[in-house]
């Protein structure tokens, strides 16, 4: 019995400092990207490929299927699916779906996480504490914090999200996170929906 309970207790210690690990490895890739200043990188997520540039609650995306610039209030997106740029000023749950700190949040209070080392890196698993269409996210943090890769997995599969090139520091104005209408096909609707 005595055997059981000590087995037990180091159990349940293994267990919270693997959540305390989790979190702490999140809360220092929340950290590294706030600090980064403007970052960019490349990325592929099934049939779309493209670039995105970040600055705090800004960001640009130019994608081979959509073109979307927030600057801080107004977003601009451009589908080829619908061939129009709709202007709207999102509501932060709307956010959450493209902005990697809005999203940190969500996950962060709505998941609990474990850790496990997987090369230089770590793999953090979440799994949502509520009933949720997402039954797990994967994500791969390299050693210097940085998200490398997401796998999102729902009762209908999953899909996987791969960062690359990524770079901090990386120089922008005003106008980086503002429509600019050489990126879109001349002649393109622009629909404001505000």
């Amino acid at each position: 019995m005595k055997k059981f309970i000590t087995m037990a207790l180091a159990l349940m210690v293994a267990m919270c400092c693997q959540a305390q690990n989790a979190t702490q490895i999140f809360d220092r890739t929340v950290a590294a990207y706030k600090a980064a200043g403007a970052v960019s990188a490349s990325y592929s997520m099934g049939a779309s490929r493209g670039t995105i540039v970040m600055k705090g609650s800004q960001f640009r995306i130019l994608a081979n299927n959509v073109k979307s610039w927030y600057d801080g209030k107004t977003q601009w997106t451009y589908s080829t699916a619908t061939d129009e740029v709709n202007v709207t000023n999102p509501t932060s749950q709307q956010l959450v779906m493209v902005n990697p700190l809005a999203a940190a949040q969500t996950l962060k209070q709505g998941y609990s996480m474990s850790a496990k080392k997987s090369g230089a890196g770590y793999v953090l698993t979440l799994k949502p504490k509520a009933k949720s269409n997402v039954t797990s996210v994967q994500l791969h943090i390299s050693s210097a914090y940085v998200l490398t890769k997401a796998v999102y997995t729902t009762q209908q599969g999953s899909e996987t999200l791969v960062i690359s090139n990524y770079k901090t520091k990386v120089a922008t104005s005003a106008a980086t996170f503002k429509f600019d209408k050489k990126q879109v096909p001349a002649g393109t609707e622009v629909v404001d929906l505000r």
